[in-house]
């Protein structure tokens, strides 16, 4: 345990802080501000109230059908393990920069770990709320069945939209060249998401227009509650953000940058989600309007996903029927 208790902390020690990429300057440690009496944990305990007040009431999956039941299993348990070891790497490497302090009188540090130990557990708990979030999103609100595939322009676009800002992430991070260091928290989001989000684009895209709402729901309403967890954790003195690091956009704690880290990273959890529930569900029902076998394997599902297409034969892209979750044996050619 790191005993200076009137001094902000990176993910690594000073020593290894000292040893940053050359473009950024040396900070000096600075004591945080008093602010309040809560502490990391406290800000663990106000964010999964509603998560848990959700659990209490209306559990997911209660009238989902086997393989949507799979589907939500897997979604969960992948995410887990390669959302929050993905989520490591890059908070790790933004707090070895610098870009993020944590202030060791209120969190767990330990000079073997970059990361203290409410953070690494915020990882899981950010991953898990949104994964329950966008699993409600699936059964409380209805697909917009009379819509098809994305337009081949709007694919390719946002494609090479994505492809523009994995490389300025590439570019403000400094890794082509020495960078302005008030890019380098928004380049840390590009480089490290816009791959994933181009990735989620080219397998899942066809979904994206019938499954928008969810989507959305399902991504908004679990970042936003995050980034006021984060705006509190600021104005308590949890944790701070240099403004060498920032670029200048934004009001008191609500910064520009540190919105679109919570932002962005939510959607990458969204958007797996999205992309795994919606094929199966719309999988289901095509096979049921076609008058075939229910699928029962998971293996149906992704293969359905690398398709790229919404249709099975010839019923066409904009089948309408009801969401499976809710009632399950509504279905209308």
């Amino acid at each position: 345990m790191r005993h200076l208790p009137l001094l902000p902390q990176g993910r690594f020690s000073p020593a290894l802080q000292a040893q940053r990429l050359p473009s950024g300057p040396t900070l000096a440690l600075e004591p945080f501000e008093a602010g309040g009496p809560l502490v990391y944990g406290h800000l663990h305990a106000i964010l999964a109230m509603p998560t848990l007040t959700l659990l209490a009431l209306s559990p997911p999956l209660q009238q989902a059908q086997p393989l949507q039941k799979q589907a939500a299993y897997a979604f969960v348990g992948f995410i887990v393990c390669i959302g929050v070891f993905q989520s490591f790497i890059w908070d790790s490497y933004g707090a070895t920069m610098g870009f993020w302090e944590f202030n060791p009188a209120k969190c767990t540090l330990r000079d073997e770990s970059p990361l203290p130990l409410e953070e690494i557990l915020w990882l899981f708990h950010h991953v898990l709320k949104t994964a329950l979030y966008q699993l409600k999103a699936f059964e409380l609100i209805p697909a917009d069945t009379a819509r098809g595939l994305p337009s081949k322009s709007l694919k390719e676009a946002i494609s090479l939209l994505l492809c523009a800002a994995t490389v300025f992430g590439v570019w403000a991070l400094g890794l082509l060249g020495e960078t302005d260091d008030t890019v380098k928290c928004i380049g840390l989001v590009c480089a490290f998401f816009a791959p994933v989000w181009l990735f989620i684009w080219q397998i899942g895209s066809q979904f994206v227009l019938r499954h928008a709402d969810r989507i959305t729901w399902g991504w908004i309403v679990p970042g936003v509650t995050t980034v006021l967890i984060d705006c509190l954790g600021q104005q308590q003195g949890v944790w701070r953000f240099p403004a060498a690091f920032l670029s200048g956009v934004g009001n008191g704690y609500l910064k520009l940058d540190i919105v679109l880290v919570y932002m962005v990273s939510t959607f990458a959890v969204t958007g797996t989600g999205a992309v795994i529930l919606a094929a199966t569900e719309e999988l289901i029902a095509r096979r049921a309007a076609l008058g075939a076998a229910s699928p029962t394997s998971l293996l149906e599902v992704w293969d359905y996903i690398l398709t790229g297409h919404l249709q099975l034969e010839e019923e066409g892209d904009a089948l309408q029927y009801e969401s499976l979750a809710s009632s399950p044996s509504a279905i209308r050619s």
